[in-house]
């Protein structure tokens, strides 16, 4: 743990994540700088993912971090800091969805999750599969294949038993898969299937 927070940051566990934020609950600010830059790209991955937009994901993560920061003392950790942190950040997502109509890309995750989408005209086939999905559906995909978490730590941030994530997450995998099929036999990409 390095004791000066303009020291270079080794990624953090969970205990010293803790340690950063009772740190920055009893008046050492300076150590909110260490969890800034543990969750950072994690989150801005995770709110790019959710948005589809690079630019509105910035803003959405520095406006994490802030509301983060201002509601640090009122944190308790009944949850994970990392749970926590993400239930703001998927506030923040919601609101954006919200105010841009929810019609965002989310092309990589086709790509890792299903890599048998037609690749001829990925991006419209990933706008038009994820066109139905609800913002709870995309977060669930995007913690479970992006961002690597188990079922028990999505149930953590979600406050959802990890069964009925994990029954969830095999009905949408399976519905984006069922409606990838359905695409390539409707316009005729694979003659004969």
């Amino acid at each position: 743990m390095n004791a000066n927070a303009n020291e270079p940051i080794e990624p953090h566990g969970a205990e010293q994540i803790e340690y950063l934020v009772k740190a920055v609950q009893a008046g050492q600010v300076e150590h909110y700088r260490g969890i800034v830059l543990h969750f950072q790209r994690k989150l801005h991955l995770y709110c790019y993912h959710m948005t589809g937009d690079r630019a509105e994901s910035e803003d959405i993560v520095q406006e994490v971090f802030l509301k983060a920061f201002r509601e640090i003392g009122k944190y308790r950790p009944t949850v994970s800091f990392s749970a926590w942190l993400y239930k703001i950040a998927y506030r923040h997502c919601l609101n954006s969805l919200k105010r841009h109509k929810g019609q965002h890309r989310l092309l990589s995750l086709i790509k890792l999750q299903w890599p048998s989408a037609p690749s001829p005209r990925t991006a419209e086939t990933a706008d038009h599969l994820l066109t139905g999905l609800s913002p709870e559906d995309r977060q669930l995909i995007i913690l479970r294949t992006l961002e690597e978490r188990s079922f028990a730590e999505i149930a953590e941030l979600t406050s959802v038993n990890a069964v009925a994530l994990r029954k969830k997450f095999e009905r949408i995998r399976k519905k984006l898969r069922n409606q990838t099929r359905k695409e390539i036999l409707d316009e005729g990409l694979f003659p004969g299937l």
